[in-house]
């Protein structure tokens, strides 16, 4: 017999400033996503986060009734493929930017991401929370249009061995991503990458410094 559940899958979008002062003279523009918030203008730089709206099965809607959210619900079973992309956007005008995800996940190992690992490099992770950079600057300052970045994930495949247990130990879960974007100005990569673990609230981890472009 097959076996489902409902289970909450969010993409949370904060808009919280960042504004720290390294000199006297000297702040580094930011800019965080926040809950059910699409869009932050802090200083020169502004970003949204959101993912294509899914049907009762978790397939992505096309034709008019499409829309781009920043929350979805999904019911699992064996063996199911979600859609599911939370894509960050640099909106134009935006200073030239490093953008960095938070992925908070509360499955387990009977779940799986098709990650961009191309466009999205691994840089810090404690317990299910995991931190990544985009692999290249992003500057839209003098874009007539947002730049929308690769999702970080187009897709979560639910294992074939998903069993009844597993599903009453699992419940209802959710699965969080959070944008953060800081200037590329008189910042670099490491300075950069750890701001953005501190925003995100790893504490003391382990960071690596991402080759970004």
């Amino acid at each position: 017999m097959r076996k489902s559940q409902k289970f909450m899958l969010t993409s949370v979008l904060l808009a919280v400033i960042v504004m720290l002062t390294v000199m006297p003279t000297l702040s580094w523009l930011s800019s965080t996503s926040e809950p059910v918030v699409n869009t932050f203008a802090g200083g020169a730089i502004s970003i949204k986060l959101d993912e294509a709206f899914v049907d009762t099965n978790g397939k992505k809607v096309t034709g008019e009734d499409a829309k781009r959210v920043n929350a979805n619900n999904y019911k699992y079973v064996a063996g199911a493929v979600l859609d599911k992309d939370p894509t960050p956007t640099v909106l134009k005008g935006s200073e030239e930017c490093y953008v960095f995800l938070l992925v908070e996940n509360g499955l387990n190992d009977k779940f799986t991401m098709n990650y961009a690992t191309d466009a999205w490099l691994k840089v810090a992770e404690s317990g299910g929370n995991t931190v990544y950079a985009y692999s290249t600057k992003v500057n839209a300052l003098e874009s007539t249009e947002d730049i929308v970045l690769k999702p970080i994930f187009t897709t979560v495949t639910i294992s074939p061995e998903l069993t009844k247990a597993d599903i009453e130990s699992l419940g209802e879960r959710k699965l969080c991503v959070t944008a953060f974007a800081v200037q590329t100005a008189n910042i670099d990569v490491a300075t950069a990458t750890d701001l953005a673990v501190k925003q995100f609230g790893l504490g003391d981890v382990t960071i690596t410094v991402p080759p970004i472009a």
